[in-house]
């Protein structure tokens, strides 16, 4: 059987950071997606003949030709939901010059199927593949079988960088790992709870994998993907362990909470250079973590002392906040740009964006490729309005070198609002799941509202 697995082309909410950038400067790379090391490597455990081609390097038609030309029997789409706009053209491009099955799968199908399947609807024959928080639960829809393979002992396979990403174009892109899966914490506006069970890598896997892509690639740095690194205390020592070994440079994602003395005591001492940290928003009640200023500026001075840079995330336009407040938080992020605390570069901040389905967001009909950018939910008119000034506010303040770029995108998505008969988007509401349970029923299907 041969299978060509493919990474569509993410919309205006890039692989980039900050959104929105013209231009790849401040050391900024592009993060190889770890569904496809994944993907990959469990289809190289049912047949010799994969092929991975990734939408974001290279032009449109020159990587559908690269699937047509291995003659796939199936083809596999990973799909975010900022990227289901590539997904739809792909899937209509190589359906009508391959008879490959095509399987469409990734974080926009295991969110969306079952709660908002009329945001999935393709204009081809698929057949949508849902992990129910297993992530290898796709090889038996593909393959028509199913090993016991177990995150913990998989063995990932990165020979597929080699034949996806030519030598010219490895300079522009960052090794990830992935070391655990899933998250302890259930914030109730992010996937990363809800799509996977929880799982940790063995270290001595984590550390042949490191000596490959040290030995075969050259790798001197990596990111770490996991979505929480600290959350098991006794395996990021373990990794932490490995880390030391290898004297490889490193980066990671965690929460605020974590970031202790001797975490970062020993984050320093094993390469680690920069953290992710999700703060999203000081006063929301979505937030199922932890999260003060005090801390966050204390955490910012100590780690910096120690050759660490807290690279913090922020969301505007939660559910339960006040335009006020959100105004004040976007304000409060250009003051500690200001005060040498961060730069711009190092910051991430977004609109909220209902990635999660949920009975309170009102959806705009809006395509794929605006999500993570410009507002795509809201109560009414009115609400919509301040969500946009916030999008304005967050990209005149924290990324002014993007305004140009903004304001060209921001004229295409009114322009296309003002050409629909209406803003709304018209799709079955969404059942009402308490957020407790989302993440044991989202992926289940024991709550759905139809079948695309």
């Amino acid at each position: 059987m041969r299978v060509v697995i493919v990474f569509p082309h993410v919309g205006y909410c890039t692989g980039w950071r900050p959104h929105l950038a013209t231009e790849v400067r401040n050391g900024s790379t592009y993060h190889i997606a770890q569904a496809l090391t994944y993907l990959y490597s469990t289809a190289r455990h049912y047949t010799p003949h994969v092929r991975v081609v990734d939408f974001n390097f290279g032009s449109h038609e020159d990587n559908v030709q690269r699937v047509l030309d291995y003659r796939p029997d199936a083809i596999l789409i990973s799909s975010t939901v900022n990227s289901y706009d590539s997904t739809k053209q792909i899937s209509v491009d190589v359906t009508r010059r391959s008879a490959a099955k095509l399987f469409v799968g990734g974080p926009a199908v295991s969110s969306n199927y079952f709660l908002r399947p009329d945001l999935l609807k393709l204009d081809v024959d698929c057949e949508f593949v849902v992990t129910d928080r297993d992530i290898f639960a796709w090889a038996k829809q593909v393959f028509g079988m199913v090993d016991e393979l177990k995150f913990r002992t998989f063995r990932p396979d990165n020979s597929w960088i080699a034949e996806t990403y030519p030598p010219e174009t490895r300079d522009k892109i960052r090794y990830t790992v992935v070391t655990s899966i899933g998250c302890t914490y259930k914030c109730t506006f992010c996937l990363n709870p809800m799509v996977y069970k929880i799982n940790y890598k063995d270290p001595e896997i984590f550390r042949e994998e490191l000596r490959c892509l040290r030995d075969e690639y050259g790798a001197d740095a990596v990111s770490v993907a996991d979505p929480f690194f600290f959350m098991r205390q006794e395996h990021a020592d373990d990794i932490m362990d490995v880390f030391a070994d290898s004297g490889m440079a490193w980066s990671q994602q965690t929460c605020l909470v974590t970031l202790t003395d001797p975490n970062l005591e020993r984050m320093a001492e094993t390469g680690c250079r920069s953290v992710l940290v999700g703060i999203e928003n000081f006063t929301s009640k979505e937030i199922n973590k932890p999260v003060e200023v005090t801390r966050f500026e204390d955490r910012l001075e100590v780690a910096a002392g120690m050759g660490i840079s807290i690279k913090p995330s922020f969301i505007s336009g939660l559910l339960d906040i006040d335009y006020d407040v959100d105004l004040a938080q976007i304000h409060y992020i250009r003051e500690i740009i200001d005060r040498g605390l961060v730069p711009n570069y190092h910051i991430q901040s977004n609109i909220y964006t209902p990635y999660i389905p949920d009975a309170r967001d009102r959806l705009l009909d809006v395509p794929f490729r605006f999500w993570g950018v410009m507002p795509v939910t809201a109560q009414d008119e009115e609400h919509w309005r301040r969500n946009l000034d916030l999008c304005d506010m967050i990209y005149e303040l924290v990324f002014p070198e993007t305004a140009v770029r903004y304001q060209e995108v921001r004229a295409e998505y009114l322009d296309h609002l003002a050409h629909q008969g209406t803003m709304w988007m018209k799709h079955r509401p969404v059942p009402r799941v308490a957020p407790d349970k989302k993440v044991h029923l989202l992926t289940s299907g024991r709550i759905r509202v139809g079948q695309p």
